[in-house]
């Protein structure tokens, strides 16, 4: 009977520990979702220049890790149509993996290359993984 009283306060502890840690999860996890704009040098008054974005990712992965985070990689997704810059950066922080969502508004992007523009212009989208 011991055994099984002791297994149930171990259970009513963990349980415990869990519901007490809930707020602080959530808040981690909006936390981790929102990074606003870390003053990126790569969008200057709306316009992206294309030659800078690698230095950007760079100094989010610095942050990042900075923070005790495993930086998993980056993408970056240019739309064509909403003229909208995304740069997405997966991490992984004990057993949980998040994504991070840098954005801008552009109205205008220079130095891009030319593959890059015409897909760009022919599908509406572009996702690059960037490996940094």
């Amino acid at each position: 009977m011991v055994d099984k009283q002791e297994s149930i306060q171990q259970k009513w502890n963990k349980l415990f520990n869990t519901v007490t840690n809930i707020p602080k999860k959530i808040a981690d996890a909006v936390e981790e979702g929102k990074m606003g704009n870390p003053n990126l040098i790569c969008v200057q008054d709306g316009v992206l220049d294309f030659d800078l974005i690698e230095d950007d990712v760079r100094q989010i992965h610095r942050n990042l890790k900075a923070r005790g985070d495993i930086v998993l990689g980056s993408h970056l997704i240019l739309y064509h149509t909403s003229k909208l810059m995304e740069i997405v950066t997966y991490t992984e922080r004990g057993d949980q993996t998040f994504s991070i969502t840098v954005d801008a508004q552009l109205k205008k992007v220079i130095n891009i290359p030319q593959n890059i523009r015409d897909e760009l212009q022919q599908n509406g989208r572009v996702e690059l993984s960037l490996k940094i």
